[in-house]
């Protein structure tokens, strides 16, 4: 029990090494996802035929195939064309396959405010860019985060899977750790332990965020 206690504490700094990498890509996944979700939500929204086919595809595709064969499509698919790091692999793969939920969530939360407000909006003078920005999206904007929160969060559990494809991250360090020691259910318990309070600190801060915006509205 000793010698297990003692490898846990040993190995923690080489855990939080491999959260610290976790915080980095699931942060970048996550402002990648946000921007690139609501670019192919308004696709998907368009009156032009082309566009609004796009992105239907391509919502089709990211949510239609398993993560971790886009992942290795990212990884190993394109080395007839050129060298893709892991972690380039693992932001692109989890770019692209969770702005596929996040687009769904930001378009059923634009179509959910009344058709209305956008000509209320008209009627003062407002183009249809400041309308959306003004207007229509913060009140979207509310409504979708319940639900897009659920995909940033499944971001930061799903970065574990750039372990499959080299990126040293918290759970290819927790493998390699209990493998070389044989300890292997307390290491685990202990990565599974920073994924839960890393997913914590994330609904705290969509908390905070709900709150303000109660506040300001």
């Amino acid at each position: 029990m000793n010698k297990t206690l003692e490898y846990m504490t040993d190995s923690l700094p080489y855990l939080l090494e491999g959260a610290r990498l976790t915080v980095i890509l699931s942060t970048a996944s996550i402002f990648g996802a946000l921007a690139l979700g609501l670019v192919v939500a308004l696709m998907r929204m368009s009156s032009n035929g082309f566009l609004a086919n796009a992105a239907k595809l391509y919502i089709s595709f990211f949510r239609g195939t398993p993560l971790l064969i886009q992942l290795l499509i990212f990884y190993n698919g394109f080395t007839w064309l050129f060298i893709v790091e892991g972690w380039q692999a693992a932001l692109a793969g989890l770019i692209m396959h969770f702005s596929a939920y996040i687009a769904e969530s930001y378009r059923g939360a634009i179509q959910s405010i009344d058709k209305g407000q956008w000509e209320a909006a008209y009627s003062l003078g407002m183009s249809r860019y400041t309308t959306f920005k003004e207007v229509i999206f913060p009140q979207a904007w509310r409504v979708s985060i319940p639900s897009v929160w659920n995909s940033l969060i499944d971001i930061v559990k799903a970065s574990s899977l750039a372990s499959v494809i080299t990126v040293p991250e918290l759970t290819l360090i927790a493998d390699q750790r209990s493998a070389s020691s044989l300890v292997v259910l307390p290491i685990l318990l202990e990565a599974a332990l920073i994924y839960w309070i890393l997913t914590i600190i994330l609904d705290y801060i969509r908390v905070v965020i709900e709150k303000r915006l109660l506040i300001k509205s």
